[in-house]
């Protein structure tokens, strides 16, 4: 959790808290057990100091989709009334167990030309397990916003011409989405996360997974990465425990490049399509705790042939004079980019 105060034009960082995830108590965006993460949110709150009770919250998963229509312009009730009844066509569940919200993101001058619209969908199930767990932790939630869009508002530079593709390594899966000029194009969930890295060096050295996990942070992805004849990405051969953690390492590393590079392409080609032009991405920017894994960027950087590097989710937001951030900022900074994208929209809706 994170809150953020706007003062003489300054945005900074008043507070952060960060406290673990009960293990099973989240599952494909949905929250399992609402009254754990609800004391989870509680200890967060707590360890940051966190009083206020209004907060902004993100929603992720599979189920969750983001869609963009063409419509006739018309008056936003209408909008409103016509989005609800073509959504059925966007999602893949029915319509009456989506919760849906719509953001017109392009209004030509011509009244004749239509408008383009992005439609954004979860299961309602998923919406209020989230709803639950706020009001089980005594919170009131302004809005849910979706993970991608908060990562957009995090790393932008303002340019309404920027391209922006974020990946966001969490513990079970990766968020990855693409954002032309702060319009979210596209956002898909790849299950791959670093917890898989933990699996994989626990299975290729038969250790469990506490020393896999230490293991895993003091290893480093081997650079540049080898391909083998039958196409798998393997780092140094593994004549000793170290090689093994490496070339387990190495493993998760490329499929997850690979994952990456089917997006990109997919990316390129629709942007193509859709301006008439090609300006292919050139650049993505990591975050979430799993990016903090050391060699990673160079990995992918050499695997896919693009510049990456590691996003400061301070870009946007500084600390505080005076506040006492340095540890936490230090421990966890890229698994606060989501928390301060959403900070960050309460800045500027207010």
């Amino acid at each position: 959790m994170v809150e953020i105060t706007k003062t003489k034009g300054a945005v900074e960082i008043t507070r952060a808290g960060v406290h673990p995830t009960p293990e099973g108590g989240v599952a494909e965006g949905s929250v399992l057990d609402p009254p754990k993460v609800a004391a989870a949110v509680k200890e967060a709150m707590r360890a940051g100091g966190i009083r206020s009770n209004e907060v902004y919250a993100a929603i992720a998963g599979d189920d969750v989709v983001v869609r963009h229509a063409l419509f006739p312009r018309m008056p936003r009730e209408e909008l409103a009334q016509a989005v609800k009844w073509d959504a059925g066509a966007y999602i893949p569940y029915p319509a009456k167990d989506a919760s849906i919200d719509f953001e017109i993101v392009s209004s030509p001058a011509e009244p004749s030309e239509k408008i383009e619209v992005m439609i954004v969908a979860a299961p309602k199930k998923l919406v209020q397990s989230h709803m639950e767990t706020m009001q089980l932790a005594g919170l009131y939630p302004l809005a849910l916003d979706i993970q991608p869009i908060t990562l957009d508002r995090v790393f932008r530079d303002g340019n309404t011409e920027t391209l922006g593709f974020y990946a966001d390594i969490g513990g079970g899966t990766t968020d990855l989405a693409y954002s032309e000029g702060g319009v979210l194009r596209f956002t898909r969930i790849v299950p791959v996360g670093g917890n898989d890295f933990t699996t994989a060096v626990a299975e290729a050295t038969g250790r469990g997974t506490g020393w896999a996990e230490t293991a895993k942070r003091r290893s480093r992805v081997p650079f540049p990465p080898i391909s083998t004849a039958a196409g798998d990405v393997l780092g140094s051969a593994a004549t000793s425990e170290d090689g093994a953690v490496e070339q387990a390492l190495a493993g998760v590393a490329g499929r997850l490049a690979l994952e990456m590079r089917r997006s990109l392409d997919y990316c390129n080609a629709q942007a193509r399509t859709r301006r008439g032009a090609d300006a292919p991405i050139v650049s993505i920017i990591l975050t979430g705790g799993g990016s903090r894994l050391s060699g990673l960027a160079e990995f992918l950087e050499n695997s896919l042939g693009i510049a990456v590097r590691s996003g400061d989710p301070l870009r946007n937001a500084s600390p505080a004079r005076g506040a006492r951030l340095a540890e936490v900022l230090d421990a966890h900074g890229p698994s606060l980019s989501v928390a301060i994208g959403l900070a960050l929209r309460g800045v500027e809706e207010h």
